[in-house]
């Protein structure tokens, strides 16, 4: 990089990452822990989008904290001195919206041109050479924005993109249809950010930024855009996403890193990482693409099928088999037990013969319900999705699609057919 370059975005601009949302949707995953901090392949899902800044050349970075910011903040504070990068938090105190995060944010900007991240996506870093090239392109004067092509753009704000510049922009239109997306990567210049002060709430009782792109094209105001392919980016908005943003990372990864101890009768087939101190015992079956996370503990007789992340310091006993599921740090599943494209989060104990059914019998798509609603997860095959320190007795069946709140209890023998809540004790099967 030229030395006018490096004084361009040391000098003039800044990094912006909102990281304040409860993740309602995400729950019960996230009532131990802020969706920020989900872990994507041995890394946490903020971790991405503030990857995604550095490689772009920033040096300062504000984060915009709220739900369980404490836990942000410490986790942040360690990666931004790995990174070496200057992280300043501010706290959103009350969730009103991505556009009020973001005037909280300017506090700490003061004037400078902005690159602001969403910090619950998955995003490789990589792409933020395609947003340079843009911001160079248009000399920083106009306004970009990140798109993706999706199947059914009425999930997200649609983007009506023509020659790369936006002419409309729809927060979740009624129409399902395929088509770009808003992304939540912006690159905002000092010049639109007046516009910011100038947001209303919306409909739903927020400021939405989107409505900053709004306003910018109403006032015939370019604003371009740069795409983001289908690899690149995930909005981890539910609960079977977390699964498929680390496949997404296994995917990209595609190589075999054995940093930790297998013992001889173990096998490992095809691109599995096995972080340091991590422990495989003998008779093992391990089918990449896999993650075995430091301080795990796998075996001996486990099957570990492909798409599996088993993360720091997670123990998988004796004849368990674990397809294609996310096993958060220190779930403990000593012995017998099947976890079939599941999310457990951490501290989960599995007693013995504990199954994690993940098929329904008829084979339909199995739903979920997500605050209240019955949604489709458009997977045939998807298991339990269960909150941190659970615990199960021996012999328990969850059925597909089922959630278990935090800490909840569940007695020996018993079948779980709905959604538990937190705290909750199960003596009898759960229907």
């Amino acid at each position: 990089m030229r030395e006018v370059e490096k004084y361009w975005v040391k000098q003039l601009l800044k990094g912006v990452v909102l990281a304040a949302g409860i993740g309602k949707r995400l729950r019960p995953i996230t009532e131990t822990r802020p969706k920020a901090l989900v872990p994507i392949l041995g890394k946490k899902l903020i971790e991405y989008p503030m990857n995604f800044l550095k490689l772009f050349g920033l040096e300062e970075i504000v984060v915009v904290v709220g739900y369980m910011a404490e836990c942000v903040e410490a986790e942040l504070t360690k990666l931004c001195e790995e990174l070496n990068l200057h992280c300043v938090f501010t706290k959103q105190e009350q969730e009103l919206g991505t556009g009020h995060a973001l005037k909280i944010a300017l506090k700490k900007v003061g004037g400078e041109d902005v690159v602001l991240v969403y910090g619950d996506l998955f995003l490789d870093p990589a792409a933020s050479r395609k947003l340079r090239q843009v911001v160079d392109k248009v000399k920083s004067r106009d306004m970009v924005v990140g798109v993706i092509k999706v199947d059914d753009v009425s999930r997200y704000a649609y983007v009506k993109v023509v020659n790369g510049v936006v002419k409309e922009l729809v927060e979740k239109p009624k129409v399902r249809q395929p088509g770009y997306a808003n992304a939540g990567v912006y690159f905002i210049p000092s010049k639109h950010l007046e516009l910011v002060e100038q947001l209303e709430i919306s409909p739903r009782g927020e400021y939405e930024l989107t409505d900053l792109v709004v306003n910018a094209v109403r006032r015939n105001e370019r604003v371009y855009t740069f795409e983001l392919e289908q690899d690149e980016w995930m909005d981890v908005g539910l609960p079977w996403l977390i699964i498929e943003a680390n496949k997404l990372a296994l995917n990209k990864w595609g190589k075999k890193l054995i940093l930790g101890d297998v013992e001889p009768t173990a096998t490992i087939k095809g691109p599995v990482i096995i972080e340091e101190n991590a422990r495989v015992r003998g008779s093992t079956y391990i089918m990449g693409p896999a993650y075995i996370g430091r301080d795990a503990d796998v075996g001996p007789n486990s099957f570990i099928r492909p798409y599996t992340v088993i993360c720091e310091g997670a123990r998988i006993g004796f004849s368990v088999e674990v397809k294609e599921s996310v096993v958060f740090e220190d779930v403990h599943a000593a012995h017998l037990a099947y976890i079939g494209d599941s999310v457990v989060a951490e501290h989960v104990n599995l007693g013995a013969g504990t199954k994690l059914a993940n098929l329904r019998f008829d084979g339909k798509n199995v739903k979920v319900t997500i605050e209240g609603k019955r949604i489709d997860s458009g997977r045939r095959k998807l298991g339990a999705i269960i909150g941190g320190y659970v615990k199960t007795g021996i012999n328990v069946s969850i059925m597909p699609g089922v959630r278990i709140g935090s800490y909840s209890i569940i007695y020996p023998g018993v079948t779980v057919y709905r959604d538990v809540p937190s705290r909750t004790v199960v003596k009898h099967d759960w229907v």
